[in-house]
């Protein structure tokens, strides 16, 4: 149960809504965080560039004027740069070695710099102009500007600011809370407009659950308005659509209703006068044939009509079904009693092979009983003398397949997909048996409403056999209250 409750959740039209806003506020979180860290690198390396080629050009003039390298030491000595700076400063003699070496702060132990190891195949003192070298030890970036002087010396002059490393931690900071304050403002986003475009689509559907529960169009569907243009359109046009449905289906039922009014009224005269004309005065043989034919097709008639209607009526879907656990076992017991009669005439063994324990199903009894009753009718009407019918059971987990098993004429594998459609009756069945092929169209219906399935089997000349699936319920059951209602509604 949770499990499905969890994968609607997670397929509805809100969780897609938040997760858009929640990604795109995230990809705009992370985007901005990339330029902005891009920018604040370019731009604090640029500063630090410029700057280390200023103080580079003044110690060149300093090493010019003292070439010992006294005032270059007392020069950075004296000068007093931010403590979010580094400097470092070195001088190599034309042998490769280091003359002297200056860090500010002087705490700053760069083993690397107090020594230089020439690259390979390179020459042995660096080239001039501007480079980059990482701290390792402090994941830091200093420019280096690196100057020939004219005694063949090399002064390399490097310079690197903790400002960089501080603004991306404020920056990284502020994108925290500002991701933060997006995810909020993309959660109330993904509420505002969940409540603006869910809310009409919500009463669309209540209003359609509520018409395919209960069947009733004719007490329309509620305006839907929404501040969306396209939604109060689907709206409108849904309103629109369920009134004219409605006024149709009332048309249908109306038409169905005097259809119904006018074929019962000639038929039930037609009949009177035939019982009349066959109570009176002493007819001839052929005569009461003829009557007793009259009054077997009358009566056919309407119910084939009463069938014609009842069809119409399930299809729809706006049957209310009443739904209780009653016994299988009791209910194919009294439909045999019901046909044994008519088995014996033909000569046909009817018989069922019920389980030892009672079985209980969940559906609509009486609706249910028309089913089985019609299989087994057709089963009887279309095996010939000395056949048999069998009735067998099988009995899952969770639901019960009962087999209604004939010897009769069969059904031609052409045929088979197609019994099931109203009004339509197969070669062999018109030939044998009257009628207008509804039985099992009203079987598939009922049978489709319990959430249950029937399918066919069956081989021309030797038999067929009718399968029902229908869930098993395991629920308290009172055989009293479900027989009284049977037997009322059985007629």
């Amino acid at each position: 149960m949770f499990s499905g409750r969890n994968s609607k959740t997670f397929r509805s039209f809100a969780f897609y809504l938040c997760l858009g806003y929640l990604v795109v506020y995230a990809l705009c979180t992370v985007s901005v965080y990339v330029l902005t860290s891009r920018v604040i690198t370019q731009s604090a390396r640029g500063f630090d560039r410029q700057d280390v080629t200023a103080e580079s050009e003044e110690l060149v003039d300093l090493i010019q004027q003292n070439t010992d390298g006294n005032l270059l030491a007392e020069q950075v000595t004296l000068e007093r740069y931010p403590p979010s700076t580094i400097f470092i400063v070195r001088v190599i003699n034309r042998r490769g070695q280091v003359e002297y070496t200056i860090t500010w702060p002087k705490k700053i132990d760069l083993p690397d710099w107090r020594a230089y190891t020439p690259p390979q195949d390179a020459s042995s003192l660096p080239p001039a102009g501007l480079s980059e070298y990482y701290i390792k030890p402090l994941d830091r970036h200093i420019q280096i500007q690196t100057t020939l002087l004219k005694d063949g010396r090399v002064l390399q002059v490097g310079k690197g600011s903790f400002l960089e490393v501080d603004q991306k931690s404020m920056l990284a900071r502020m994108l925290l809370v500002f991701a933060l304050l997006s995810t909020l403002f993309s959660a109330l986003s993904g509420v505002f407009m969940m409540l603006i475009t869910l809310r009409p689509i919500h009463r669309i559907t209540d209003s359609m659950s509520r018409i395919i529960e209960t069947g009733a169009f004719e007490t329309g569907a509620p305006p839907v308005k929404s501040l969306i243009a396209e939604l109060d359109t689907l709206g409108r046009l849904f309103t629109v659509v369920t009134e004219k449905y409605a006024n149709l289906i009332q048309a249908m039922r109306q038409t169905m209703d005097n259809v119904a009014h006018d074929f019962r009224t000639p038929l039930t005269r037609i009949r009177s006068a035939a019982e009349l004309a066959l109570n009176g005065q002493t007819p001839s043989p052929e005569l009461c044939d003829t009557l007793a034919s009259i009054i077997e097709d009358c009566d056919r008639a309407k119910l084939q009509l009463q069938n014609l209607m009842d069809a119409r009526e399930m299809e729809s879907g706006f049957v209310k079904l009443n739904i209780h656990p009653f016994s299988l076992t009791r209910l194919i017991d009294e439909i045999l009693d019901l046909y044994a009669l008519v088995a014996e005439e033909k000569e046909i063994s009817l018989k069922a092979d019920p389980p030892a324990e009672d079985m209980l199903v969940q559906g609509d009894r009486p609706r249910l009983a028309r089913v089985f009753a019609n299989l087994i009718d057709n089963a009887i009407k279309y095996t010939p003398q000395h056949g048999s019918v069998n009735i067998s059971f099988t009995v899952g987990d969770t639901d019960i397949t009962t087999c209604v098993r004939d010897t009769g004429i069969g059904i031609p594998p052409e045929e088979r997909a197609l019994i099931w459609q109203r009004l339509f009756r197969g070669r062999q069945a018109r030939e044998s048996e009257k009628g207008l092929g509804l039985g099992l169209n009203i079987v598939q219906v009922i049978v489709a409403a319990h959430a249950g399935t029937v399918r066919v089997d069956s081989v021309p000349a030797q038999g067929t056999a009718f399968e029902v699936t229908l869930p098993r319920s395991n629920s308290p059951f009172n055989a009293q209250t479900t027989d009284a209602t049977y037997r009322q509604d059985k007629p």
